[in-house]
């Protein structure tokens, strides 16, 4: 297929295509790039502009508002609520960073004669996920502006429609050059514009194999990579947790963005004591979780393309035959016009499960008894896919202190709710390197100057 070859929609929650898009030809991302050099001078040293397009970002999506949302739903599959409230989240980010140039101090006198001054490092490529269409594209967006740095986005080929539709938002409310869209799934072009020499940082949300590659491609050409990567997230219940609450946040996590989201929780740990009071509880709220398309008044909507709902049933069959045992019924492959629906579905597993070695991204969910809060809490310090972790347990206080040994990007202690614009994101190991979020998103697309004043 051509780089110019109309690309087809399929919404998720028919299976049927509603419309089309058309990839930039090679012309078009060399023009991007050209628009970058002159939104970098731009912003050079100028504060009041870097405020001026967060603040027209912040109209346009806001004016934009009913069309992103009923978008969102359409093209992902979200449901009208998350769209909504995603709209309210990608709008924080700006609003955040907006309020950090008024809090940060870019210029610092260390001693007379000597001053340091934070500057943009250049420009930034943003390649991000379908997951969060809107939010996903601001939480990157905004802090590299802030910074001085003018972006390049390239949306996922699966949330085109949703990046257009906000990038006309941000032109209609007076928003240039130091923001622009790259509209391409062709990894060949998205290749050629990371090694540019316009391009000096690259911040990417996605799989670990492919962050690794994009990570290798910058070190090669001397770039910074800021990278999330995927999380395989466990939730751990101790025996004096609440079990209703952990129950009732677990599913909330999981349900949301039909657990297509690399913080979602996909395996669950619960101490043995209590574990069939835990299962039951679940298995009870599980039954009455309804599936179908986002738009129907669903708990669960669809997962975002045919692939990935075959995918997770081929995932269901493969534990079966390794003796993992199926808590509900088995679910079966997508039909022809059919909506992508994965119903929610739980399996038993045992300690060494392949839900360790694989991220379940979507309503796909492993649970297990453990014995030994030592044995998991040691286990879980040795996890690759270090993104984030969840803990239930009457006593937060004692507890957290035996976390000190356990990387993870973001905790939650009684509460999944680890995210914001104000407070930094990221993990380690496979799950990537770099933050997102807070002042500490800013930090990664600055770098210094150091100035020597001489009589």
């Amino acid at each position: 297929m051509g780089t110019d070859t109309p690309r087809a929609v399929v919404s998720p929650n028919d299976g049927r295509v509603f419309a089309h898009w058309c990839p930039d030809a090679p012309a078009e991302a060399e023009r991007h790039l050209q628009r970058l050099a002159h939104g970098r001078r731009a912003l050079v040293g100028d504060h009041q502009l870097r405020r001026q397009v967060l603040e027209g970002c912040i109209e346009g999506l806001q004016s934009a508002r009913l069309e992103l949302a009923a978008l969102v739903v359409r093209e992902v599959g979200k449901k009208p609520g998350e769209a909504d409230a995603e709209i309210d989240y990608a709008i924080s980010f700006l609003d955040h960073c907006r309020v950090l140039l008024d809090g940060v101090e870019f210029e610092q006198t260390i001693e007379p004669g000597r001053l340091v001054t934070d500057v943009g490092l250049g420009g930034a490529f943003l390649i991000c996920p379908f997951n969060d269409p809107v939010a996903g594209l601001t939480r990157k967006i905004a802090p590299a502006i802030a910074a001085g740095c003018p972006v390049i986005v390239k949306p996922s080929s699966l949330a085109m429609l949703c990046g257009r539709a906000m990038f006309s938002a941000f032109r209609q409310a007076g928003v240039g050059n130091e923001i622009q869209l790259l509209a391409t799934g062709d990894s060949e072009l998205a290749g050629r514009v990371l090694r540019h020499d316009e391009i000096d940082i690259v911040s990417f949300t996605g799989s670990t194999a492919v962050g690794r590659e994009l990570a290798a491609a910058c070190a090669a050409g001397g770039k910074k990579a800021v990278m999330e990567l995927g999380g395989n997230c466990p939730f751990a219940v101790f025996s004096d947790a609440d079990v209703d609450r952990a129950v009732a946040d677990l599913l909330e996590r999981k349900l949301k963005a039909a657990g297509q989201a690399c913080s979602s929780v996909n395996r669950v740990f619960v101490e043995e004591g209590i574990y069939p009071e835990f299962r039951q509880r679940l298995m009870e709220r599980v039954e009455a979780v309804t599936a179908g398309p986002s738009d129907g008044g669903v708990d669960l909507g669809p997962v975002r393309t045919r692939e990935a709902a075959d995918a997770l049933v081929d995932v269901v069959f493969r534990v079966r035959e390794d003796g993992e045992r199926l808590l509900t019924p088995e679910p079966h492959k997508v039909g022809n016009d059919s909506p992508f629906v994965f119903p929610l579905t739980v399996v038993e597993s045992g300690s060494n499960s392949f839900f360790d070695r694989y991220e379940t991204f979507g309503p796909l969910l492993s649970i297990r008894p453990f014995s030994r809060r030592e044995d998991l809490l040691e286990r879980l310090s040795r996890e690759r896919h270090a993104l984030a972790a969840y803990f239930y347990t009457g006593a937060p206080e004692a507890l957290q202190p035996h976390l000190g040994g356990i990387r993870f990007g973001s905790m939650g202690i009684n509460s999944t709710a680890i995210q914001g614009a104000d407070v930094p994101t990221g993990g380690f190991r496979d799950a990537g390197f770099g933050r997102e979020g807070g002042v500490w998103g800013l930090r990664e697309y600055l770098t210094t100057v150091n100035f020597r004043l001489g009589a």
